[in-house]
């Protein structure tokens, strides 16, 4: 089977999150987490979309739901990501700042080839060009560089390809962000996974304008392991079931989503972990492939 787009929300043994989007022999790996199933499980979404090597490793936050320490290493051993994106804004925490060390020695011990880090900084946004209406290039926008909220400086981006386009906002909770967002033609245009803020928590990022004016085709929730924080907030379910959204989550297992090459319409397929059983299924044609 070949893809123009195979996207893949993994669940996890543990909180945080996970997701995998491929375009064109190009595997981008989202948050420095291992899936339940250890690293085999990776190898194995590598090997069906025909690549053995991550081609950007994106990492939208410092917090440790979304890079963990052992987890990161065996990711940079095993796979060498060419590109690893992480936030601008300083870790924190001890675990956070042992990974910040971990990635300026991959990039000590590469950097004679190529640079492999890049820091999101607020003058690396600056210098990129505008980005092109239905292109298959991705789209990164800006979320905060100053204040007290680090949740507010998560990497924000939409995967496209040729097929069905992404969207990644980390933990962002300010609503100001999603307003602005709100008013990007591309967004409002482009967008048909939406992957929900901050694991679909209720703090005022994902609200009815929002989803009104970006009109995702379908939302996607990496909840917590075993959903104990109760992802997503009903709060949201409501809205996402007013505006007829449906929500895939991974509380039951894997979530994945492709395109064949020659097909107008994507599958989604939500697994059962323990026997790899469907939990649900559908179809959908992305915006680029509707009148």
């Amino acid at each position: 089977m070949t893809y123009i787009t195979r996207f893949r929300a993994y669940q996890l043994d543990s909180a945080g999150s996970l997701f995998s989007y491929y375009k064109e022999g190009q595997f981008t790996l989202v948050e420095a987490r291992l899936p339940k199933g250890g690293i085999e499980v990776l190898e194995e979404e590598l090997a069906i979309c025909g690549v053995d090597q991550i081609n950007v490793l994106h990492i939208t936050s410092w917090d440790t739901d979304h890079m963990r320490f052992l987890e990161l290493t065996q990711i940079l051993n095993k796979f060498r990501p060419d590109l690893i994106e992480v936030p601008s804004y300083e870790p924190e925490s001890e675990e956070g700042k042992r990974n910040k060390r971990v990635l300026e020695g991959y990039d000590e011990i590469h950097s004679k080839y190529v640079k492999n880090v890049r820091y999101c900084t607020q003058s690396w946004f600056k210098g990129l060009s505008v980005a092109a209406a239905k292109g298959t290039n991705h789209v990164v926008c800006p979320s905060e560089f100053e204040g007290d909220c680090k949740n507010d400086m998560s990497l924000i981006k939409l995967f496209r390809s040729g097929g069905f386009n992404v969207s990644s906002f980390g933990d962002c909770e300010s609503r100001e962000i999603s307003d602005r967002l709100g008013r990007s033609s591309i967004f409002t245009s482009e967008l048909d996974v939406m992957i929900l803020a901050h694991h679909g928590a209720n703090n005022g990022f994902t609200n009815e304008e929002f989803l009104k004016r970006t009109n995702p085709i379908l939302a996607v929730c990496n909840s917590n392991y075993d959903n104990q924080y109760e992802h997503p907030k009903q709060e949201i379910r409501d809205i996402l079931f007013k505006l007829k959204i449906p929500v895939f989550t991974t509380k039951t297992g894997d979530i994945i989503i492709y395109q064949q090459i020659g097909s107008s319409r994507a599958e989604v397929f939500n697994l059962i972990s323990d026997n790899l059983k469907l939990s649900s299924k559908g179809t959908f044609t992305p915006k680029r492939f509707k009148p």
